[in-house]
Protein backbone atom coordinates (compact mmCIF):
# COMPACT_ATOMS: atom_id res chain seq x y z
CA UNK A 1 0.00 0.00 0.00
CA UNK A 2 1.12 3.54 -0.70
CA UNK A 3 1.42 5.96 2.23
CA UNK A 4 -1.81 7.66 1.12
CA UNK A 5 -3.62 4.29 1.02
CA UNK A 6 -2.33 3.48 4.53
CA UNK A 7 -3.63 6.86 5.75
CA UNK A 8 -7.02 6.08 4.22
CA UNK A 9 -7.06 2.64 5.84
CA UNK A 10 -6.12 4.28 9.17
CA UNK A 11 -9.11 6.65 8.93
CA UNK A 12 -11.48 3.83 7.94
CA UNK A 13 -10.38 1.57 10.82
CA UNK A 14 -10.37 4.40 13.38
CA UNK A 15 -13.88 5.60 12.51
CA UNK A 16 -15.20 2.00 12.37
CA UNK A 17 -13.74 1.35 15.83
CA UNK A 18 -11.80 -1.62 14.46
CA UNK A 19 -8.92 -1.69 16.95
CA UNK A 20 -7.36 -4.83 15.45
CA UNK A 21 -7.26 -3.39 11.91
CA UNK A 22 -6.00 -0.08 13.27
CA UNK A 23 -3.26 -1.68 15.36
CA UNK A 24 -2.16 -3.77 12.35
CA UNK A 25 -1.32 -0.53 10.48
CA UNK A 26 1.28 0.53 13.07
CA UNK A 27 4.83 -0.81 13.05
CA UNK A 28 5.56 -2.42 16.46
CA UNK A 29 8.18 0.28 17.20
CA UNK A 30 6.09 3.19 15.85
CA UNK A 31 6.74 6.53 17.54
CA UNK A 32 3.50 8.37 18.30
CA UNK A 33 3.08 12.02 19.25
CA UNK A 34 -0.17 13.59 20.44
CA UNK A 35 0.28 17.36 20.70
CA UNK A 36 -0.43 19.12 23.96
CA UNK A 37 0.48 19.06 27.62
CA UNK A 38 -2.50 17.17 29.03
CA UNK A 39 -1.64 13.95 30.87
CA UNK A 40 -2.57 11.82 27.82
CA UNK A 41 -0.36 13.76 25.38
CA UNK A 42 3.28 13.61 24.30
CA UNK A 43 5.44 10.90 22.75
CA UNK A 44 4.32 7.32 23.34
CA UNK A 45 4.43 3.81 21.95
CA UNK A 46 1.55 1.97 20.28
CA UNK A 47 0.22 0.43 23.51
CA UNK A 48 0.14 3.81 25.27
CA UNK A 49 -1.61 5.34 22.25
CA UNK A 50 -4.38 2.77 22.34
CA UNK A 51 -4.72 3.22 26.11
CA UNK A 52 -5.09 7.01 25.79
CA UNK A 53 -7.95 6.75 23.29
CA UNK A 54 -10.19 5.78 26.23
CA UNK A 55 -10.21 9.46 27.21
CA UNK A 56 -12.96 10.06 24.62
CA UNK A 57 -16.26 8.81 26.14
CA UNK A 58 -18.44 8.56 23.02
CA UNK A 59 -22.19 8.17 23.39
CA UNK A 60 -22.94 6.97 19.87
CA UNK A 61 -21.25 7.29 16.50
CA UNK A 62 -18.71 9.91 15.47
CA UNK A 63 -18.83 11.84 12.21
CA UNK A 64 -15.28 12.23 10.90
CA UNK A 65 -14.64 14.39 7.85
CA UNK A 66 -11.39 14.56 5.89
CA UNK A 67 -10.27 17.75 4.19
CA UNK A 68 -7.15 18.36 2.18
CA UNK A 69 -4.54 15.60 1.98
CA UNK A 70 -0.93 16.00 0.89
CA UNK A 71 1.46 13.11 0.30
CA UNK A 72 5.18 13.46 -0.25
CA UNK A 73 7.48 10.45 -0.19
CA UNK A 74 6.84 8.45 2.99
CA UNK A 75 4.72 11.18 4.60
CA UNK A 76 1.02 12.00 4.43
CA UNK A 77 -0.59 15.04 6.02
CA UNK A 78 -4.33 15.51 6.23
CA UNK A 79 -6.79 17.79 7.93
CA UNK A 80 -9.93 16.49 9.57
CA UNK A 81 -12.83 17.43 11.81
CA UNK A 82 -15.04 15.35 14.04
CA UNK A 83 -18.43 15.63 15.62
CA UNK A 84 -19.93 13.39 18.29
CA UNK A 85 -22.06 13.32 21.41
CA UNK A 86 -20.22 12.39 24.60
CA UNK A 87 -21.49 10.47 27.61
CA UNK A 88 -23.02 13.18 29.78
CA UNK A 89 -24.38 15.08 26.76
CA UNK A 90 -21.49 17.34 25.73
CA UNK A 91 -20.94 18.05 22.04
CA UNK A 92 -17.48 17.05 20.86
CA UNK A 93 -16.42 18.95 17.73
CA UNK A 94 -12.70 18.81 17.25
CA UNK A 95 -10.36 19.82 14.45
CA UNK A 96 -7.11 18.04 13.59
CA UNK A 97 -4.01 17.85 11.47
CA UNK A 98 -2.46 14.38 11.18
CA UNK A 99 0.96 13.43 9.87
CA UNK A 100 1.79 9.80 9.17
CA UNK A 101 5.16 8.49 8.06
CA UNK A 102 4.75 5.16 6.31
CA UNK A 103 7.42 2.64 5.35
CA UNK A 104 6.79 -0.85 4.02
CA UNK A 105 3.01 -0.41 4.34
CA UNK A 106 3.22 0.35 8.11
CA UNK A 107 3.04 3.60 10.04
CA UNK A 108 6.46 4.18 11.61
CA UNK A 109 5.70 7.66 12.99
CA UNK A 110 2.33 9.22 13.79
CA UNK A 111 1.64 12.81 14.83
CA UNK A 112 -1.76 14.16 15.84
CA UNK A 113 -2.59 17.80 16.40
CA UNK A 114 -6.05 18.54 17.79
CA UNK A 115 -7.74 21.37 19.65
CA UNK A 116 -6.73 20.47 23.21
CA UNK A 117 -8.54 23.46 24.74
CA UNK A 118 -11.77 22.04 23.31
CA UNK A 119 -10.93 18.62 24.77
CA UNK A 120 -10.24 20.23 28.16
CA UNK A 121 -13.56 22.09 28.05
CA UNK A 122 -15.79 19.14 27.13
CA UNK A 123 -14.11 16.13 28.80
CA UNK A 124 -14.02 16.40 32.59
CA UNK A 125 -11.52 13.65 33.31
CA UNK A 126 -8.20 13.53 35.18
CA UNK A 127 -6.54 12.44 31.91
CA UNK A 128 -7.51 15.79 30.38
CA UNK A 129 -7.62 18.13 33.39
CA UNK A 130 -4.93 16.52 35.53
CA UNK A 131 -1.41 17.75 36.09
CA UNK A 132 0.09 18.87 32.78
CA UNK A 133 3.06 16.97 31.41
CA UNK A 134 6.23 18.88 30.54
CA UNK A 135 6.23 20.20 26.97
CA UNK A 136 7.89 17.70 24.66
CA UNK A 137 9.68 18.56 21.42
CA UNK A 138 7.79 17.78 18.25
CA UNK A 139 10.67 17.41 15.85
CA UNK A 140 12.39 14.08 15.30
CA UNK A 141 14.80 15.70 12.87
CA UNK A 142 15.80 19.37 12.92
CA UNK A 143 16.61 20.36 9.35
CA UNK A 144 17.15 24.03 10.09
CA UNK A 145 17.52 26.17 13.24
CA UNK A 146 17.01 29.92 13.22
CA UNK A 147 17.52 32.50 15.95
CA UNK A 148 16.17 36.03 15.75
CA UNK A 149 13.74 38.61 17.06
CA UNK A 150 10.33 37.09 16.48
CA UNK A 151 7.32 39.27 15.79
CA UNK A 152 5.73 39.76 19.20
CA UNK A 153 3.89 42.32 21.26
CA UNK A 154 2.95 44.69 18.51
CA UNK A 155 3.20 43.13 15.14
CA UNK A 156 5.09 44.47 12.18
CA UNK A 157 6.24 48.04 11.83
CA UNK A 158 4.19 49.85 9.21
Amino acid sequence: MTPQEVAGAWVDAAVAGDAAALRALFAPDCRIFVAGDMPFCGWMDVDAFFAQTAVLPLDGPMVFEIGDTVAQGERVWFEAQSEAKLVGGADYRNIYIFQLQVRGGLIIEYKEFGDTLHIWRVIDDPRTRGTPIPRQPLLSNVSRRLVGNAIAGGGLDT
